[in-house]
This record gives structure tokens, C-alpha cells and sequence, in this order.
């Protein structure tokens, strides 16, 4: 470890205690103006750092997008599976898997696009935000739909044991499908650099 990097958390923790000496000392309003200017400089660092290598790839992020469909598609596989099975239980945790990956990559290799106030992002930015919410929604429709679809035949032609894996997996995918459609239309992070 270099000197420089030994000074670095040394430096960052007297900035963390000047900041919370100012907070004290402050009023509610201003406390909160300090809070946003913190959370402000957090989001602008998690943006600043570069995506790693693997992610920066068309096709592999694109593949990383599909993780999207993992909670619907193990909520939909667990609601016909009898719920004391320990299989039900392992689809189940494997859409648990597959919501937490996605939320922590996608956001990752998206640099946080959708989740950003309109303010901190240029035109080319929101543009891309809004084209990804535009297709997000439709995919979600389509999960809706799908869901509905499952409702009107549960019973006359299918036997659906659960409904709750169904609806926690609908959720779980609507939650990653902004990240997961900003992912799939990105422009090529490769020209960046």
C-alpha cells in the first residue's frame, strides 16, 4: 500500500467529521440541504467510477438483462409446484438470487440511469432514461397481462397451488425492468473510453 493510499481513508473520515460537526450545529433545513449536497457527491462518485471491463460489453450486458426475467419466471414455476416441496423452495430462492443480482449489476453497468432526478442528467441521458422507462412499462404490461391470463384459467384448466410466488416474482421483475431495458439499449460503453 502506498502512502497516498494510507492517507486516503484518513482524509475522507476528517471530511465525514467536518460534515457532521456542520450538521450539528445546523438547522433542520439547512441539515437537510447538507444531507442532499452529501447524497448529491455520492451518487456523482458511484457515476464517476468506471464500469468494469466484463460489463462494458454489448452482448454481456444484454445478457445480464435477462436476469430481469428470472423472479417472473421462478414465481410462475413455483405457483403449480406444491409449497412444502423443497424444489418449490429452490426456484424460489433462485428468483430471490436472481432479483438481488439484478439489482446490484444492472444498476452497476447502467451507472444508475433510471433511479438519477431528471436534474443531474444531460439531454442524451434523459433520453435514454425515457426510451428504457417506454419499453420497461410495456414489458411490464405484458407481465401483467400474462398474470391475468394465468387468473381467468386457474381452476377450469390450470391448478395453481399458490398465488403469492406469482405475485412477489411479478414485483421482483417490474423492480429490475428499468435497469434491465437501459442495460439492453445502451450505446457500447467500449466508446467511452
Amino acid at each position: 500500500m502506498t502512502r497516498s493510499n494510507d492517507r486516503a481513508p484518513k482524509v475522507r473520515m476528517q471530511h465525514h467529521r467536518e460534515i457532521l460537526a456542520a450538521a450539528k450545529e445546523a438547522t433542520p433545513e439547512q441539515r437537510r440541504e447538507i444531507l442532499e449536497a452529501v447524497r448529491r457527491d455520492a451518487r456523482v462518485q458511484r457515476r464517476a467510477r468506471p464500469v468494469p471491463r466484463w460489463l462494458a460489453r454489448r452482448a454481456n450486458r444484454r445478457a445480464l438483462a435477462l436476469i430481469a426475467a428470472a423472479p417472473f419466471a421462478c414465481g410462475v414455476t413455483s405457483a403449480f409446484m406444491t409449497p412444502e416441496a423443497l424444489a418449490t423452495s429452490l426456484v424460489q430462492l433462485a428468483g430471490a438470487v436472481g432479483l438481488l443480482a439484478g439489482l446490484l449489476l444492472l444498476r452497476r453497468v447502467t451507472k444508475e440511469l433510471t433511479e438519477i432526478p431528471d436534474a443531474d442528467l444531460d439531454e442524451r441521458e434523459l433520453g435514454e432514461r425515457n426510451e428504457a422507462l417506454r419499453i420497461a412499462y410495456l414489458a411490464l404490461v405484458g407481465c401483467l397481462v400474462l398474470v391475468g391470463l394465468i387468473a381467468i384459467t386457474d381452476g377450469p384448466v390450470l391448478d395453481m397451488a399458490d398465488w403469492k410466488p406469482l405475485f412477489f416474482g411479478t414485483f421482483g421483475t417490474a423492480v429490475l425492468l428499468p435497469s434491465a431495458a437501459a442495460a439492453w439499449k445502451w450505446r457500447d460503453l467500449d466508446d467511452e473510453a
